[in-house]
């Protein structure tokens, strides 16, 4: 009974869900890391001026939220990064992604831009990548330049072309160190008090703390933006 139960809310849900193509999957190395290239003919991406996210669905019943890092108006295509060392239904689901799958989504909660002009600081770990991209790709750097500290928890090899096309990225790489006190000491670096927004994006509990500690700085007069994600 409670499998044909089940069966029939997710059909129900799956009836509200919009279909797109995947139309390419890279993995870095080492692999924990993918880069997913969706096809979304539906979508007016022109229209975009928050930092959007897909709740993608990755099993039965099983939800996900990914931001499209990078996207095309004209093609319809978006990039997303996604994260998947940690044994997470999404993470189970993009390893074994592959061009032509059909992925389910539905619209999910959306991020707000900066509220006023000045200096941008984003900190988060490597399923905050495609977050900051986007951020990257709505505001004008002119008005919210923007700087970046991203932990990753594995010695990734970065392609090259998206080191040099964000050279205000600072890829943080200390796999025994926790990434919550990685980044308050790469953060420790910078004069806080000199930005006018503070994002913080990654995992929940990184999110949590990261957000309390800023807080409790003197003098920090940003705007903290935080979104938690989970694996």
């Amino acid at each position: 009974m409670a499998n044909i139960l089940k069966k029939a809310v997710s059909g129900l849900l799956e009836k509200m869900l919009t279909s797109a193509t995947v139309a390419d999957v890279r993995a870095w190395q080492p692999a924990t890391m993918y880069e997913v290239d969706v096809y979304l003919p539906t979508i007016n991406m022109e229209k975009w001026d928050s930092i959007k996210r897909l709740k993608c669905k990755v099993d039965d019943l099983q939800y996900r939220d990914y931001t499209p890092a990078s996207w095309n108006p004209q093609t319809h295509m978006c990039t997303m990064y996604i994260e998947a060392g940690h044994n997470g239904a999404g993470g189970r689901w993009v390893k074994q992604l592959k061009s032509g799958d059909q992925l389910l989504f539905g619209a999910a909660h959306a991020a707000q831009l900066p509220a006023q002009e000045g200096s941008v600081l984003c900190l988060g770990d490597g399923s905050a990548l495609g977050h900051f991209l986007a951020l990257k790709q709505l505001t004008d750097r002119s008005v919210n330049p923007i700087e970046a500290g991203i932990f990753l928890h594995d010695p990734y090899q970065i392609p090259i072309s998206l080191k040099i096309e964000n050279p205000d990225f600072e890829w943080i790489m200390h796999p025994e160190s926790a990434s919550l006190n990685a980044l308050l000491s790469w953060c420790g670096q910078r004069d806080i008090n000199s930005y006018t927004s503070v994002y913080i994006a990654g995992n929940i509990p990184m999110v949590t703390g990261l957000r309390k500690q800023l807080r409790a700085m003197p003098g920090l007069r940003a705007k903290i933006y935080a979104h938690g994600f989970w694996s």
